[in-house]
């Protein structure tokens, strides 16, 4: 079966690679192995997101912040999850505790910028893409945008917005 490190990391390998079905038990697996992981939740929580199982995701990603309130990628997941919901406010509410709780967490500039876009709210947008663009410019290789193909595609286009308010 593997040590909880080994679960983790098979189940986030399957993650990446789209192994949605595989990803899901190996990392509710490696959740029951350590019950008081936040980052096993949060990941189990993002592999039911990708198979559409939001309200199971969700429960995941809040039993994440229940053991530990300081962990952003939890309330950034919940933010997705309800901005793909259409529950717009509380995604703003979750994206900015994310921000709260770790100011300098690249992703969470991202997608508060894109739900500003997303709103109209132009000049938040512009705010949290620059700051998401320099927090991911310092990320090292393979960690930042590239890891990620549609936040690369996100800061193309802002960066052509800024660079379109500056003319």
């Amino acid at each position: 079966m593997g040590t909880f490190e080994e679960l983790l990391a098979r189940g986030e390998a399957a993650l990446d690679a789209g192994e949605l079905e595989a990803a899901e038990a190996l990392l509710r697996k490696a959740a029951q192995r350590e019950p008081t992981s936040a980052r096993a939740h949060n990941k189990l929580g993002v592999s039911l997101a990708r198979q559409g199982r939001h309200e199971e995701a969700l429960a995941c990603f809040h039993r994440a912040v229940e053991l530990d309130p300081l962990h952003a990628p939890a309330y950034c997941n919940i933010g997705t999850v309800y901005a793909e919901t259409g529950r717009l406010e509380e995604a703003l509410a979750a994206y900015r505790k994310a921000v709260e709780v770790d100011p300098d967490y690249w992703v969470a500039h991202q997608n508060l910028a894109a739900l500003y876009k997303r709103t109209g709210r132009y000049g938040e947008f512009v705010r949290h893409m620059k700051r998401a663009t320099r927090l991911a410019a310092r990320r090292p290789a393979g960690e930042g945008p590239a890891r990620r193909p549609g936040c690369l595609v996100a800061v193309v286009a802002a960066a052509a917005v800024l660079l379109a308010s500056l003319t």
